[in-house]
């Protein structure tokens, strides 16, 4: 593991960005298909261009660990880890701003701390309680004022986007029980085919036209957009970073990306920004910050 220099700062602020640049993405998608066409549509592409770069550049990536028989566990991180979370977030963000989505998936490492600390040996230090409590007062100011005084979001959208961001949290803890027998590049690509698989039936079942059916192309450019760059080249960029400069110095992602999440939802979409949320992401950056001393005060 190496010292963070220039161009790992800047693979970071690339990482926060194409995140980021999901959530303004989702809801042009939104525009012409609906929440399976999003989420199957984006596991497709990703699931392309992931097939194919390990094809031709991954000597790491045996597709015949496709068929072994620890097929269960790719399949199993595919629904919990892409399905599952895809779906909600696209039924979440289609009543909801995409820049108040960002802000809260990004309070994902609070979810964490706490399953962590009850499921494994990562365990609360005052740094990580701390931050913990400030992020979830982060969540809980947006909550309070979009639902119950501008009135601009139901809580069933929040809980959706929500509930995206802790079933990521479950399948990262997943991931994490299988890393000593596949790397990162093999999981991913095929729990994502898997996951392409699970959503197809639902998606034609719910679109039987969906070979003839008329769309913008704008749609359409952003759901490739989403499946090759935010899933697909994002978990690459990932993984360096986590190999190069380590978990930590990677999770510091989450301080950047509800600030590109908000920025990209007022520059592409004119989204309202509430004072509200201006104070939830102060509240949201610091407890990450702290967080993220909680995770360096464990380190051996």
């Amino acid at each position: 593991m190496k010292k963070p220099n220039f161009q790992s700062y800047l693979l970071l602020f690339i990482l926060a960005a194409i995140w980021g640049s999901a959530f303004f993405n989702y809801k042009i998608v939104l525009i012409s298909f609906d929440i399976f066409i999003l989420a199957s549509g984006r596991l497709f592409f990703a699931s392309i261009f992931s097939v194919t770069v390990s094809v031709f550049f991954l000597s790491s990536v045996k597709l015949k660990d496709f068929y072994s028989k620890d097929f269960y566990w790719f399949l199993l991180i595919g629904l919990i880890n892409y399905a599952i979370p895809f779906v909600f977030i696209a039924i979440g963000i289609d009543k909801m701003s995409s820049g108040l989505a960002a802000l809260l998936m990004s309070a994902g490492p609070f979810y964490a701390i706490i399953l962590s600390h009850f499921l494994t040996d990562d365990k609360f230090n005052r740094f990580k309680f701390i931050g913990t409590c400030i992020g979830f007062l982060s969540v809980s100011i947006l909550v309070y004022d979009q639902i119950y005084i501008t009135e601009n979001t139901n809580l069933i959208s929040v809980l959706f986007v929500m509930g995206a961001s802790f079933f990521y949290i479950i399948g990262g803890l997943i991931i994490k029980k299988i890393t000593t027998r596949y790397n990162n590049e093999t999981i991913t690509c095929f729990s994502m085919i898997w996951a392409t698989l699970l959503l197809a039936p639902l998606t034609f079942y719910f679109n039987p036209n969906l070979i003839g059916m008329t769309f913008h192309i704008e749609s359409f450019y952003s759901l490739i957009y989403l499946g090759i760059v935010s899933t697909a080249i994002a978990f690459y960029i990932r993984a360096k970073l986590i190999i190069n400069n380590g978990l930590v110095f990677m999770s510091q992602v989450s301080l950047l990306l509800p600030i590109f999440g908000v920025f990209f939802s007022y520059l592409f979409l004119k989204e309202a920004f509430y004072p509200s949320m201006a104070i939830s992401l102060v509240f949201l950056i610091m407890g990450l910050f702290i967080l993220q001393k909680g995770y360096k005060k464990n380190k051996p």
